[in-house]
């Protein structure tokens, strides 16, 4: 059975060759479009940062797991991972942000972020947003004068 250490290495290492694989997939496009100093669209700063993640802290039952993990490039920054268990291993179910807003300072002060709990979900929301039709729906119609 694979503990949550484990799979949080594991998790780090395949995320860092994924976006070494991603970044060379783009290499194409941004030759094409962009000068070697364009920061636009460049995902600069992302490897190094998926790189010094680590896990600060664990905690794990039988069905679920939550893991909290720091990285820097250039700021600090910690995420909580939920983890269910899947067979012997484990999946993310979803990854919540440390809030930038207030310093993940919990029930200290109300954040219009977090809601005074230091985490921004990272879940999907729960109602979707309103459809956009784009400039010809009439909710981008201007308005006649009268």
């Amino acid at each position: 059975m694979q503990s949550v250490n484990e799979f949080m290495q594991q998790y780090f290492e395949d995320h860092t060759l994924d976006e070494r694989r991603e970044q060379a997939a783009r290499s194409p496009f941004r030759r094409k479009y962009y000068t070697d100093d364009c920061y636009w669209d460049s995902r600069a700063g992302t490897l190094e940062m998926i790189q010094s993640e680590k896990v600060l802290k664990a905690s794990a039952s039988d069905a679920t797991a939550e893991v909290i993990t720091t990285s820097h490039s250039p700021n600090v920054h910690q995420l909580r991972y939920h983890l269910d268990r899947n067979g012997d291993g484990w999946l993310i179910r979803s990854v919540d942000l440390w809030c930038l807003s207030c310093h993940g300072e919990a029930g200290v002060r109300e954040c219009i972020f977090c809601h005074g709990t230091g985490w921004v979900d990272g879940r999907k929301p729960k109602a979707a947003l309103p459809k956009d039709d784009g400039p010809r729906s009439s909710r981008w119609r201007r308005k006649p004068r009268q």
